[in-house]
């Protein structure tokens, strides 16, 4: 049920995780295949807006900036205009990394919000890195979702 004054897209984006905001459907029903061919299409730049819009760590951290390596201000002003601006692959794996970081840290903590203090604090397997931080490279992807998968099956430092 809607409450009265909120749009029904707003409540079917609270619901979304953070993959199905980049790929448009649920994750589970692709294969990593067509993910792949998603990302080497591109996402569309409001569909990144959207999926750190769910997250105030994100969006404090300024997560977008991160992606595409542009400024904020850079990236309003390309965004302008009624053509859809689509990142390039490199850009789109990126926020698949921290789409699926996020996700995975939400699993893991419980709550999108412990989650997110987690990913916004220095961690001694990290040698006092921000986890955060280490997610936009692709080793360091793999090794904070290594690290997530060792705390949840307890087997940790």
């Amino acid at each position: 049920m809607v409450a009265p004054g909120t749009r029904a897209d707003e409540v079917v984006r609270a619901v979304r995780t953070p993959t199905e905001h980049l790929l448009r459907r649920d994750s589970a029903l692709l294969s990593p295949v067509m993910v792949y061919k998603l990302t080497v299409e591109g996402f569309e730049i409001k569909h990144v807006q959207d999926m750190i819009s769910i997250s105030d760590l994100y969006t404090a951290e300024k997560i977008l900036s991160r992606i595409v390596g542009k400024s904020t201000r850079a990236i309003q002003r390309q965004s302008k205009g009624n053509q859809a601006v689509r990142l390039s692959s490199l850009q789109s794996a990126v926020a698949f990394q921290y789409a699926t970081v996020l996700e995975r840290a939400t699993k893991v903590f419980g709550t999108q919000k412990l989650a997110e203090h987690w990913l916004g604090r220095p961690c001694g397997y990290f040698d006092g890195q921000i986890p955060l931080d280490v997610v936009g490279n692709p080793v360091g992807f793999q090794v904070v979702s290594d690290y997530l998968e060792r705390i949840e099956y307890g087997v940790y430092q």
